[in-house]
């Protein structure tokens, strides 16, 4: 198998300053780009769009292959929706091209090299970062996470580091800030759920970066353990990473930790692609990437306000172009200004296609069935799981969410929101626990298998 390989028999103390000019250049084009007001970003985004086109088609063979050089000439010429003319890239794409195929620099340009976890095939997809490309990432999101986090702050890390990128950009952006980093990681043995809590007392933690998922179970781990996260523990805030949360789960969080809970957005390939600002709202990275909503079955470009599957396009990878990337993931684009102030757009995430379930006549989401049955647990630990059958949506619930009134609850926004009848039975919890103590990203869909005992009642 080809290698990445990098250069060698160049002046050691030549290369060290080189490298750290390069930094300061690439921090100034940063602050510039950053600073924009919206009329400036979009003159400037369609100058980078054009110019991405022009680096895929140019130097990557997959795009070569791919794009129609007339589209790419189109597009280079300003044409009035000539976009929209060129392809898309699906994540089969990105699969199939594994390991090196979209590389789209030399080999020794690339300073990381990622892979997410495997698709349905067992196949994973890779991530290449050029200097530029990584660097940018994470003083652009460093600039983001400071609308929250400063100096003070001590941040408790638990993300995937092995691999996927998530937790090295996350640790990178927060330290550039000042704040302290606990690097826990994810499912490791040398730190299990206890070792997390423990960390997180220790250290006095303010922050903590985590699936919502993780969020609930550390905080349930330190209850059974006599630990009030709200009383015991400094976190008072939760940045989300790795899956999607309804704003029950966020609600729950905050009850749990008193805390704020905040949501992040971004996948292996892209690096981030959405950044909370201080009023909670999900803002679009648009110095780095442009975003389509399109038509999930026509592939047709939806207007501002629409619903539908978002697409990307990198503006500033050198590496790994992706141009017209089709995520998966069902979103909302919202133009109207920001409380907070910032020219960039807002973004709503409804969930991943992948995770549309079928209920009765009509589609639902995982977090719309999330809303529903977090929304009317009362008491920890707040776990369920859950299966269709038909027009009955089946619920497994742990002991202490079996009572008749949250039953009764969930049964009713069942049916109020689904047009459903919900039925309930027992949870297994211990299979439960031990599979979120040993995934590396451990969020709800993850255990829609784990629903145990017998029905607990119907309604």
């Amino acid at each position: 198998m080809t290698t990445l390989a990098r250069p060698t028999g160049h002046d050691p103390r030549s290369r060290l300053r080189d490298t750290l000019v390069s930094r300061v250049d690439i921090a100034r084009k940063v602050a510039a780009v950053t600073s924009l007001d919206r009329k400036a970003l979009d003159a400037w985004a369609a100058a980078a769009l054009a110019a991405t086109v022009e680096h895929a088609c140019r130097n990557s063979p997959f795009y070569a292959g791919l794009v129609p050089a007339e589209a790419a000439r189109a597009v280079a010429q300003g044409r009035p929706h000539a976009f929209e003319a060129i392809p898309f890239t699906t994540r089969e794409h990105l699969s199939a091209a594994y390991p090196l195929g979209m590389l789209a620099v030399p080999r020794r340009e690339v300073i990381r090299f990622d892979e997410s976890s495997g698709t349905g095939n067992g196949r994973p997809i890779a991530a290449f970062f050029t200097m530029a490309d990584w660097l940018e990432n994470n003083l652009t999101v460093a600039g983001l996470l400071a609308a929250v986090l400063d100096q003070r702050d001590v941040a408790a890390i638990a993300v995937p580091y092995e691999l996927a990128g998530v937790g090295q950009d996350l640790d990178r952006a927060i330290e550039i800030l000042g704040c302290t980093i606990v690097p826990l990681g994810a499912a490791s043995p040398s730190c299990t759920p206890d070792r997390m809590v423990d960390a997180l007392l220790r250290s006095g933690a303010t922050t903590l970066v985590c699936s919502g998922t993780r969020a609930l179970f550390l905080g349930e781990i330190a209850r059974r353990r006599g630990i009030d996260p709200r009383r015991d523990l400094a976190v008072t805030k939760i940045l989300m990473a790795g899956e999607g949360a309804s704003a029950a789960k966020k609600r729950r969080l905050a009850d749990q930790w008193d805390a704020v809970a905040y949501s992040m957005f971004g996948m292996t390939e892209t690096n981030t692609l959405a950044m909370f600002c201080r009023r909670r709202e999900l803002h679009l990275v648009e110095t780095r990437t442009f975003f389509e909503v399109v038509d999930p079955g026509s592939g047709e470009r939806l207007p501002d306000g629409s619903v539908g599957e978002l697409a990307v396009t990198t503006l500033a990878s050198r590496a790994m172009p992706l141009l017209r990337y089709r995520t998966g993931d069902v979103c909302r684009i919202e133009a109207a200004p920001c409380g907070c102030g910032s020219p960039l757009r807002r973004l709503q995430h409804r969930g991943r296609i992948g995770d549309r379930i079928p209920v009765g006549d009509r589609w639902t989401s995982q977090l719309e069935i999330e809303d529903i049955v977090l929304g009317a647990m009362t008491a920890g630990p707040y776990y369920f799981a859950f299966g269709i059958d038909g027009d009955v949506l089946e619920i497994a619930l742990p002991p202490s969410g079996a009572d008749d009134a949250t039953r009764a609850s969930i049964a009713a926004g069942v049916r109020d929101r689904l047009g459903a009848s919900a039925r309930f039975r027992r949870l297994d919890t211990q299979r439960f626990e031990t599979a979120l103590r040993t995934s590396a990203k451990p969020t709800m869909r993850n255990f829609s298998a784990y629903g145990g005992g017998g029905a607990a009642g119907e309604g």
